[in-house]
C-alpha cells in the first residue's frame, strides 16, 4: 500500500491531486500543494477543528468554491518523503472505518499520535534500540512462531508496551537481549527482566557487523518486512502497530544499519540461576540493574 501511495505521488505534477481510493468514506487525494509540496488532503462538508502543524508538516484548512473545506498535510522537508509516505498510508489505513458526518476528528486524533515523529529530524530509534528491535523480531520468526503460532506469539508480545518482560505466553514468559558478537554479559536493565514466580527463558540473540548488499544481511527495515510477508496480511495490521508503539516508521535511513545475525541462544531461568530477586533485596533499594557474565550460565544453556 505504501508502494500505492509513493506511485500516485510521483505520478502528479504541480498542483495537482489524485483521489487515493473511491471506495474510501472520506475525501483522501494525494499530489502536490501550489507551494510544490507533496501533501494529503482531506476534502468534507465539515467544520474546521483545531489542529497543529510541526515544524516538518504544514498543516492547513482551505475553504472551496463549492462550500466544503479541505484540510492538507504538506511536507516540508522532502528528505522525509518516506516517512510521509508511511504516514500518508496511515491516515488512509485508519480512517477507513469513519462517518464523514463526525467530521475531521479521525484525521486530526491519528495525526496528533504522529506530530512527534514530525517534530524530529533525526531517526527515531538509536542504534542500541535498533539492534534490540532486530533481536526480538528474529527472536519471534525463528522460535516463538513455530512454537506458538501467530496470533498467541503476537498478542504475547507485550514488552512493547513497556511490560516488564519482552514476552508472556501460556504459563511462562521470554526475555530477549541482542548483543555485539564477542561479547560475554548482557546487560539486564530492570530487576523484574528476570524476576517472576514463573520458570521462564532468556534469549540471547548475537549480530555482528555486515555489509550492505550481502544476502545473509540483516537491516532493521528488511527483518520487519520479512516477518510481515511472514504472518500475512491477516495479522499484518496487529504487527505494524506494535512497531508504531516500538517507535518504527520506515526509513531508509534504517538500511545504514546492517548486521548478520550469528546466534539465537535460550537460557532456563530456573532454580539458582544468577539473577537479582525482589524479595531479597536489602531494605531501602528498590530498583536496580546489573551485567550478567553469559559464561557463569552455560549450564543454564537449551540445547535442542
Amino acid at each position: 500500500m505504501i508502494d500505492r501511495v509513493k506511485e500516485l505521488f510521483e505520478e502528479q505534477s504541480s498542483e495537482s491531486y489524485k483521489r487515493y481510493d473511491k471506495a474510501h468514506p472520506l475525501d483522501i487525494y494525494l499530489g502536490t500543494n501550489n507551494d510544490g509540496l507533496k501533501s494529503l488532503a482531506v476534502i468534507l462538508d465539515a467544520a474546521k477543528e483545531p489542529v497543529d502543524s510541526s515544524k516538518t508538516i504544514s498543516v492547513d484548512y482551505y475553504g472551496r468554491d463549492d462550500g466544503s473545506t479541505m484540510l492538507s498535510f504538506g511536507l516540508e522537508d522532502n528528505s522525509l518523503s518516506d516517512l510521509f509516505y508511511s504516514f500518508c498510508d496511515d491516515i488512509i489505513e485508519s480512517t477507513r472505518g469513519s462517518d464523514p458526518k463526525d467530521g475531521f476528528s479521525s484525521v486530526i486524533n491519528r495525526w496528533n499520535t504522529w506530530i512527534k515523529f514530525f517534530s524530529k529530524v533525526t531517526l527515531q530509534l538509536t542504534e542500541s534500540e535498533i539492534r534490540g528491535l532486530i533481536g526480538e523480531i528474529y527472536f519471534l520468526k525463528e522460535f516463538l512462531v513455530p512454537e506458538y503460532g501467530v496470533d498467541k506469539s503476537l498478542e504475547a508480545f507485550i514488552g512493547i508496551d513497556k511490560a516488564h518482560k519482552d514476552f508472556e505466553i501460556e504459563n511462562t514468559w521470554y526475555e530477549v537481549k541482542t548483543i555485539h558478537n564477542g561479547a560475554h554479559t548482557t546487560r539486564i536493565s530492570s530487576i523484574e527482566q528476570l524476576d517472576s514466580d514463573k520458570e521462564g527463558s532468556l534469549a540471547v540473540v548475537t549480530l555482528d557487523q555486515g555489509t550492505l548488499g550481502l544476502d545473509d544481511c540483516v537491516t532493521l527495515n528488511k527483518i520487519i518486512n520479512d516477518f510481515r510477508n511472514y504472518i500475512g496480511d491477516k495479522n499484518a495490521g496487529i504487527f505494524d502497530e506494535k512497531m508504531r508503539k516500538a517507535g518504527y516508521i520506515f526509513d531508509e535511513r534504517y538500511d545504514e544499519y546492517t548486521y548478520i545475525v550469528i546466534s539465537l541462544d535460550k537460557y532456563n531461568v530456573t532454580g539458582e540461576f544468577p539473577r537479582i530477586k525482589k524479595d531479597t533485596l536489602p531494605t531501602g533499594i528498590v530498583k536496580a540493574s546489573y551485567e550478567l557474565d553469559l559464561e557463569t550460565v552455560k549450564n543454564y544453556k537449551v540445547t535442542r
